[in-house]
């Protein structure tokens, strides 16, 4: 069928219709109020893919389904679409359980009765072998602690698993292994269902949640993204948008005290972490936000610096060329220990929306120049890590000076949890100037952006992992797609450059992308010729070939080939470009 026109208002006279299919058409205009009483008998009311529009009617959500998905109902082809800013819309979809379910530590449950038993709950659906799952679910345990008193519960399930040794995703169909994950880490709190019990597919992305209101009604939601731009409640990104949001319900996250530093002896003071055996000598600076004069006192504020370092030298090339690196840490005294509107910090840290961070970065560089010997703002790498639970990540790039400054939340100084995002920001934007290999937009790059990133690729050399043609004869890395050495590791993959389609990058996976699986051999080459390039030193892609046998098939520069996506998380904001 290929039907247009608007939907006719003489169906409301079918009384006894039980099932009516119009999906995939070319049908326009509302859904007709005249429907109501017609509605209430149906059974299917297939209307997807069409070009309708208008008002959805609060009926629609009444209809006689036992367990509705909506966005496979009402979903219309691009650019069209229904207007949901009036309507409520109830707890439901193929994620939702219906009937009892059997908590892993013995409690029998169901969703409904939870929900409204409670003011909010919280359906949250994690993996452990997701990075970005792990750095939201402390924060999520610490708010639930908060806040559970006051009407906040949660219903969670996950897919137990990782990446194995050879860098293929898989799930373990452990029942005792989820159970125990799950009270070890202290999640048993709260209700905890195994997802293979009750469902044979995959969790579609992680980390994933939606939040439901007293009524049963959906007021946050990640799992799905119909167009509400008046009330805003989908289309979400758990790992940033969670927390924010539960705490326009219930208050912060964080008790937050009005401690204030009185001993500013230590700011300012320089401690040297490593020094550099060969070369010039590359200068990185360390410090850090948010650290109060009895975080100096403790030693915690030490502790992370020289942590950040270590996890920056993790992962090749740095690993191997450490030894041509000057490396710093100064210590910057805050007067309050947490990063919010109202609160003072040395560096003056605030969000500006979803991960991504400002600061006061002209005193930053006024802090990293206190390091004896360093004049020159020049070429220089400045690493600020936060003292918060939040998901922050974002590096500032500066085309005069050739610098950066790499911002890192620290997920409340738990080393595992910052690793890759140190790699990421500081390793990867902040000393090769590399790009985001990840896509937040659907759709093709837009001219101006490919313009703006040709243009610093042109100038700088920056941005050498993306490219907006997929013609192996031009592309950036055509140099290891003609290598038979780097056959089986690097390939030309649609994605990246922050769009889905019209840019593309070297590997399906890398820590430019979901934060894990290593640098790979194009960002290798580019972390390398800068390395040589500051350290003073000669060099050729034939001396970099020599160096990177060691890396080349090597499991941890493998692309994790995962049977499940992590698609509702951000693992940082893009680079902010500063004349």
């Amino acid at each position: 069928m290929n039907l247009n026109g608007p939907l006719p208002v003489e169906f409301a006279q079918l009384s006894k219709l039980k099932e009516l299919e119009l999906h995939n058409n070319n049908l326009t205009g509302p859904i007709p109020e005249e429907w109501a009483g017609m509605a209430k008998s149906l059974d299917k009311l297939y209307l997807l893919n069409n070009q309708l529009s208008g008002s959805l009617p609060q009926f629609f959500f009444e209809l006689n389904y036992p367990d509705p998905d909506w966005i496979s109902l009402i979903l219309q082809q691009k650019g069209m679409g229904f207007d949901l800013s009036a309507v409520d819309i109830p707890i439901g979809g193929r994620n939702v359980i219906t009937g009892p379910v059997d908590d892993v530590n013995g409690k029998q449950f169901s969703f409904d009765s939870i929900v409204k038993g409670n003011k909010y709950t919280v359906y949250l659906l994690w993996a452990s072998w997701c990075p970005f799952s792990k750095a939201l679910m402390p924060q999520v345990k610490d708010f639930y602690e908060r806040y559970r008193k006051d009407g906040l519960e949660i219903i969670a399930t996950s897919q137990v698993g990782g990446v194995d040794e050879n860098g293929v995703g898989h799930l373990m169909a452990d029942y005792e292994g989820f159970k125990e994950e799950v009270n070890a880490k202290g999640y048993g709190q709260w209700y905890n269902f195994y997802w293979p019990d009750y469902s044979s597919s995959y969790l579609m992305s992680t980390p994933n949640a939606e939040v439901y209101d007293q009524d049963g009604n959906v007021v946050f939601s990640t799992i799905n993204k119909y167009s509400d731009p008046v009330r805003r409640r989908f289309g979400k990104v758990a790992s940033s948008d969670l927390i924010p949001f539960l705490e326009s319900l219930f208050g912060p996250a964080d008790p937050y005290d009005m401690y204030s530093s009185t001993d500013y002896s230590q700011d300012g003071k320089v401690r040297t972490l490593q020094r550099a055996s060969v070369g010039k000598g590359i200068n990185i600076v360390f410090m850090g936000d948010a650290y109060t004069d009895k975080d100096i006192e403790s030693g915690l504020y030490q502790t992370v610096m020289e942590q950040a370092m270590e996890e920056f030298f993790a992962v090749e090339p740095y690993a191997t060329f450490r030894n041509r690196f000057n490396v710093y840490a100064i210590n910057a005294v805050s007067k309050n220990g947490i990063i919010a509107e109202g609160y003072d910090t040395a560096f003056g840290t605030y969000p500006t929306g979803g991960p991504s961070v400002g600061a006061d970065f002209d005193k930053c560089y006024e802090y990293a120049l206190k390091v004896p010997g360093i004049n020159d703002k020049r070429n220089l790498l400045v690493c600020v890590m936060l003292n918060t639970r939040n998901h922050y990540g974002v590096t500032h790039m500066s085309e005069s000076l050739q610098s950066c400054i790499a911002f890192s939340s620290t997920y409340g100084n738990d080393r595992e949890l910052f690793s890759s995002v140190v790699q990421h920001e500081a390793g990867g934007h902040g000393f090769a100037f590399l790009a985001d290999e990840y896509a937040q937009n659907t759709g093709a790059a837009t001219a101006e952006h490919i313009d703006h990133y040709n243009s610093v690729y042109n100038q700088y050399g920056w941005f050498s992992n993306v490219d907006f043609t997929d013609d192996p004869a031009k592309i950036r890395w055509k140099a290891f797609l003609s290598d038979g050495r780097y056959k089986n590791e690097v390939g030309i993959f649609e994605g990246g450059a922050l769009y889905t389609k019209g840019a593309w990058r070297p590997t399906a996976n890398s820590i430019m992308n979901m934060n894990m699986g290593g640098f790979n051999a194009p960002s290798r080459w580019a972390i390398y010729k800068r390395i040589m390039e500051l350290s003073g030193e000669s060099y050729s892609f034939e001396s970099f070939l020599q160096y990177d046998a060691k890396n080349r098939g090597a499991k941890a520069a493998s692309a994790p080939r995962l049977p499940f996506k992590a698609l509702q998380w951000e693992p940082g904001a893009p680079p902010v470009i500063h004349k």
